[in-house]
């Protein structure tokens, strides 16, 4: 391991999230727009370019890797992308973001090729919600999506779920719930503005709103220590009326309890920026020199340049005027959430 990746304000850079692609077979609301336009294929990272910057992560000591998408099982070399990934070797391990609809497919052969954990995007326990909140028809192959990660043997395996008032807050419990007999993770994300997602403050539902109405039910929750490698999530033990939860019970809390201070995060996007923050503006193009040949060595003065202006803090709080915030017109889906 080469130098320690540290940015501008002190913190140690331990976990990368790397998108590979745009595209995606659901359109969720706060994602993506139904006529959303993705980037040909030649405009994306290749499976050789993502390698050649995970081998500089590594070098500055990077512990874990995130793919994200769009929805990366659409992309026909995600297995190999892996099996790539667990040769450079993270100690923290290679997680996916995925949406479950495709994951099937290739479970069998993600859990060979390296891939140690699952986060799968569920925003609801129920088929017609989780059609308004995605506008497709996938619940079920989603569910079968879950079993399956569970019997097999990831390291984690995790549920996602953004709360939006009046589309799925009623899914709290059926969600929470879900945590009882399965070790499975249930993380509630508040609703961020994005792009063109409509975001309304009265559609944004705080973590302590959750928090309080699972009390209200009976749960009790109990913190779990973070790792270093650890994303932004607040993760709990749980146990409620019916007893205690073989899962966990998350908040991620970018809206009311910005975690900036502890990030240890940056972003590749699947176009080749390297980000310090999701809603930031700062980047650095790695992709462009890359095939303008660059060595190693210029990249790796890339990647600390992008370290060193990765952002204190992103815009967002509590009452803010979505219209005077600096935000992407990217939609996440665009970026890699």
């Amino acid at each position: 391991m080469g130098k320690a990746l540290i940015d501008g304000h002190g913190r140690r850079i331990t976990y990368v999230r790397i998108s590979v692609t745009d595209r995606c077979n659901l359109r969720c609301l706060y994602c993506m727009p139904e006529d959303q336009k993705f980037r040909p294929m030649a405009h994306l990272l290749s499976r050789e370019e993502i390698r050649r910057t995970a081998r500089l992560f590594a070098d500055f000591g990077i512990e874990k890797i995130r793919i994200t998408g769009g929805e990366p099982t659409t992309r026909p070399d995600l297995v190999g992308i892996v099996s790539d990934l667990a040769a450079i070797g993270f100690p923290g391990g290679i997680a996916l973001s995925t949406n479950g609809v495709l994951f099937p497919r290739m479970a069998h052969d993600l859990l060979a090729a390296g891939l140690t954990k699952v986060n799968v995007s569920l925003d609801a326990a129920e088929a017609e919600h989780f059609r308004k909140m995605t506008r497709r028809d996938h619940f079920q192959p989603v569910l079968d999506s879950i079993a399956l990660a569970l019997s097999l043997p990831f390291d984690s395996v995790k549920i996602n779920a953004v709360v939006i008032r009046g589309l799925n807050d009623d899914q709290i419990l059926p969600l929470a719930a879900m945590t009882k007999d399965k070790k499975l993770g249930v993380r509630f994300i508040e609703f961020m503005p994005f792009g063109d997602n409509d975001w309304k403050e009265t559609d944004w539902v705080g973590w302590s709103e959750v928090w309080d109405r699972l009390a209200a039910s009976g749960y009790v929750l109990t913190p779990i220590e973070k790792t270093l490698v650890a994303g932004p999530a607040d993760e709990y033990s749980v146990t409620s009326p019916a007893g205690v939860h073989t899962g966990s019970v998350g908040f991620i809390t970018p809206v009311s309890d910005r975690f900036c201070d502890t990030c240890n995060r940056m972003r590749l996007t699947q176009d080749g920026f390297l980000k310090g923050c999701l809603f930031g503006h700062a980047d650095v193009d790695l992709l462009k020199p890359m095939r303008a040949g660059a060595t190693d060595e210029d990249l790796r003065v890339l990647v600390s340049r992008a370290a060193a202006i990765k952002e204190e803090r992103h815009p967002m709080f509590v009452g803010m005027n979505k219209s005077t915030l600096p935000l992407h017109a990217r939609n996440m889906s665009e970026i890699g959430g």
